[in-house]
This record gives C-alpha cells, sequence and structure tokens, in this order.
C-alpha cells in the first residue's frame, strides 16, 4: 500500500490510489480497504456480505428479524425495521408524493426521484425530443 501524505486537516487526507480526499484516517483506511481492495469482512448467514458493521445491522435488521419497531403514525397498522423505511412509506402511501416527467405529452409519475431518474434515462418519441429541446430554448 503507498504512504498517505498528510495535507492541512482543513482538507483531509488524499487517497493515494484514486485522489479522492478524506477527512479522517480511519476513514481512508475503510475507503481503501472497501473500494480498492473489495474487502466485505461482515458476512450474513444468507451469505450477503458488507463493508461496515453498520450496513450489515441494519441489513439483518431489516430482512432477518421480526422487531419492527417503527410504527406508521397515520394508523395503517404497518411496521419497519427502520425509520428510514417507515418514512419512505409515509411520503409514497400517505403524502402521496409523486415525481411527474417534465416530458410534453409524457404523463407518467412514479414515487421516488430515484425511478423518474430512471425513466428519463430512456428516449422518449423522437418528435417530443424535438418539441421539448424547442421549449426549452424558449
Amino acid at each position: 500500500m503507498k504512504s498517505v501524505q498528510s495535507q492541512d486537516d482543513a482538507e483531509g487526507l488524499k487517497c493515494p490510489l484514486c485522489d479522492q480526499v478524506i477527512k479522517h484516517i480511519y476513514s481512508l483506511e475503510r475507503h481503501i480497504k472497501v473500494v480498492h481492495e473489495g474487502q466485505r469482512p461482515f458476512v450474513c448467514h444468507c451469505s450477503k456480505a458488507f463493508a461496515t458493521r453498520e450496513q450489515f445491522t441494519r441489513h439483518t435488521n431489516s430482512k432477518h428479524s421480526l422487531v419492527r419497531p417503527y410504527l406508521c403514525e397515520m394508523g395503517c397498522n404497518k411496521a419497519f425495521a427502520s425509520y428510514s423505511a417507515r418514512s419512505y412509506h409515509h411520503k409514497i402511501l400517505h403524502e402521496k408524493q409523486k415525481y411527474k416527467c417534465n416530458w410534453l405529452g409524457c404523463h407518467k409519475e412514479y414515487s421516488s426521484a430515484f425511478h423518474l431518474e430512471k425513466h428519463l434515462r430512456k428516449p422518449h418519441d423522437l418528435l417530443l425530443q424535438v418539441i421539448n429541446k424547442i421549449r426549452n430554448l424558449e
């Protein structure tokens, strides 16, 4: 492994393998092990492997445990293994937040920004692309 050259504390430490700047030495060491060496030391009985104990614990709690301490506050009697899963449920089901495609003539809606972005990567009808390009220039 290459040696790590210390920099100004405000800048952080630069990874010798990819030049990513990381704030703490322990984070840099983990970055090198996980990103560059591919280490995943926390292995679940279902064969999934994780880089950190936190990821492993989150997986175990959400996939293999019956403990669901986060109850939906809207009274639908659903319970979740994590706060973020409950928040996502609330946003999608109770707030009915939708992410809409802005393409003229496309009326698709998605429940997450991720799915909208995935949709936007696909080409729309060629005529719609020309119309939208003109619309954006105005």
